[in-house]
């Protein structure tokens, strides 16, 4: 079915149609009609989007809303020879009858060398019928018309030429229609267009007209207002909206707040009407924690959980259960312990079983930053704040962790300048870029991690005691290796499959191999149990011995020994640290060596030995 109609009043326009139409490459359809069935006939063709026709077709078409109608005009050419054809055959009084719209209103009499034409339009069939007959009357020899002014002339005896429509007025008008087709597309287009951008925007948008009526909603809007899913909105309670004046405000609307934003709608030259814009602020926050998620792909996120931490020692599993109900709270927690332990796996682990696991997780090592840049680096800047600093600003971490965790490592290094600005934030919840003025609110948990004593530091005052007792809410302390002892083994294990993984062997300890493990101080902790589990995975050997990890061990403890550092449990009296310092000099050193290196005599030694029980 084709969008373009053809309202024909005579057959004679109706054969001629096909043929202009297959000239332009258009497809319509065509009925020959009088005035009283336009309406009929359009009804039963809903898909017809351009009517063409003329006379009183032309006006019953224009009635109907939705229609678009072409009209088709009488070309003077066709006109002319009309005309040339009654004067020819020696015609001197010709009447011309016919809708206004044929002859674009013209009217009157005309005359022409020594022939009289008289040019009389009307407003429907019932006067074409009287002026023909008047005019008749009137001793006018023949008739110009359309289908009634022809067929009320010939009843009457005297001659008549329907009015036709050559080629060219029909192909005119054939063009316009298609023109006025295409324009009609392209206007469905961009209304289709609007709609989608309006219905997919996260805003509801209303149209108010100045007299305080509802012209137009999103489906946003109409969900927002609807009382109930499915019933009608009920825009009533956004109009006071309106009354106070301010552009933006914050309201509530069937229990859901929204930020409301007034906009003016000034059209040719003067206001006619508002726009109203509605933003949820549950999806602006949405919005938001999306956007934030997108920091897990600059590698801000937790990659650790508890299932990851190795060790089924008593001492480890009431660990990770005290770590887990600390991880339901939001409380600032404290982690502390020696180098190598896995402070930042325990704090990884933690924000992945609370319920900010799906906000970022920024970690960062204070001691890493130089003073000068840390502060840029945990508030931000706006543009320009100091020189070489990056177009258009940078967020700070507190910033990049909102919803989520921000982990400090070794926050003992904190300078005390930072001190304070850091316990402000804490205290306040909300920070200020540098060179900025304005507050930006943070929700943000704080996991610190030391390997100092940082209550002795408080005590000492080089770290604010007030901070101390803000980061350290609840703490966590992180044991060392000598203290989760029976844990050794299975750890080594765990590292040295995955280093072992891309050889493809299945490495295993021997009894030995773990008595020696567990035997050992490791005063580097995981991190230097990782390192060993990499060397001997080099061997692509499948059957680890002792000797194997005392070779490797031999190397490391050259190494730590040549560097002076002597690893002390911190367990224990103090005469079981001192035998340990004296029984670790004894195995590398000759007696004399160590007693002029620690300021004793040989006497003092000996009697020490004894006390102590050490053998050199």
């Amino acid at each position: 079915m084709t969008p373009i109609l053809l309202l024909s009043p005579m057959q004679s326009i109706s054969d001629l149609a096909p043929e202009v139409a297959d000239a332009l490459g258009i497809d319509i359809d065509i009925e020959t009609t009088d005035d009283a069935s336009v309406r009929k006939i359009i009804g039963r063709n809903p898909h017809i989007e351009v009517v063409v026709t003329r006379g009183g077709l032309a006006e019953q078409a224009k009635q109907i809303p939705g229609i678009s109608v072409v009209e088709i005009s009488m070309s003077l050419n066709d006109l002319l020879a009309q005309l040339s054809q009654l004067t020819s055959a020696g015609f001197k009084r010709i009447g011309i009858v016919s809708r206004a719209n044929f002859f674009s209103g013209a009217s009157g009499d005309f005359p022409i060398l020594d022939v009289h034409v008289s040019i009389r339009p009307q407003a429907d069939e019932a006067g074409t019928e009287r002026m023909v007959r008047q005019m008749v009357d009137e001793g006018f020899e023949a008739i110009i018309g359309c289908r009634v002014a022809y067929e009320t002339a010939r009843a009457l005896g005297v001659r008549a030429i329907f009015l036709e429509n050559g080629r060219t007025s029909i192909r005119s008008a054939f063009e316009e229609a298609q023109r006025i087709l295409e324009a009609k597309k392209r206007e469905k287009l961009q209304a289709a267009q609007l709609t989608a951008i309006i219905d997919n925007i996260d805003e509801a948008v209303i149209a108010v007209t100045p007299k305080r009526d509802v012209s137009f909603f999103n489906r946003h809007a109409r969900r927002l207002f609807a009382p109930k899913p499915g019933m009608a909105p009920d825009f009533a309670r956004i109009l006071p909206v309106l009354d106070t004046g301010e552009k933006e405000q914050v309201t509530a609307i069937n229990g859901n707040s929204v930020i409301a934003r007034s906009i003016p709608l000034e059209f040719d030259h003067s206001i006619q009407g508002t726009v109203l814009t509605l933003h949820e602020v549950a999806r602006i926050q949405a919005s938001e924690s999306k956007i934030r998620s997108s920091f897990h792909q600059k590698g801000l996120v937790a990659r650790y959980h508890f299932k990851d931490l190795v060790g089924e020692s008593d001492v480890m599993q009431q660990l990770i259960e005290r770590a887990k109900t600390y991880a339901g709270h939001d409380s600032n927690l404290l982690v502390y312990g020696e180098t190598g332990t896995g402070k930042e796996v325990f704090a990884q682990s933690i924000h992945n079983h609370s319920k900010r696991k799906h906000g970022p997780f920024v970690s960062v090592n204070i001691a890493s930053i130089a003073p000068s840049l840390l502060e840029s680096e945990l508030f931000g800047y706006v543009d320009g704040a100091f020189t070489g600093a990056r177009k258009g600003g940078k967020p700070g971490l507190f910033e990049l962790a909102h919803r989520g965790t921000l982990f400090l490592d070794e926050i003992g290094e904190l300078a005390p300048e930072m001190q304070s600005r850091l316990l402000r934030v804490l205290q306040e919840r909300e920070i200020m870029r540098i060179g900025d003025d304005k507050i930006i609110p943070i929700d943000v948990r704080i996991i610190a991690a030391t390997n100092r004593d940082l209550f002795q530091q408080t005590l000492a005052g080089s770290f604010r005691q007030d901070l101390y007792y803000r980061i350290h809410v609840v703490g966590l302390r992180i044991p060392p290796l000598r203290a989760r002892v029976d844990d050794i083994p299975q750890i080594f294990e765990h590292y040295l499959q995955r280093f072992s993984a891309q050889t493809h062997q299945t490495p295993h300890l021997t009894a030995s191999a773990r008595q020696l493990l567990k035997s050992r101080p490791w005063p580097g902790n995981i991190r230097q149990l990782r390192n060993l589990a990499e060397v001997i995975s080099y061997h692509e050997t499948e059957r680890v011995d002792a000797e194997h990890l005392a070779a490797a061990l031999g190397e490391q403890e050259h190494t730590v020994s040549d560097t002076g550092f002597i690893a002390i449990p911190d367990r224990g009296t103090l005469k079981e640290m001192e035998s340990e310092i004296l029984r670790h000099l004894l195995a590398k050193n000759p007696a004399d060596a160590v007693c002029q290196r620690l300021g004793i005599s040989r006497v003092t030694l000996w009697r020490k030995m004894q006390t102590l029980a050490v053998s050199a």
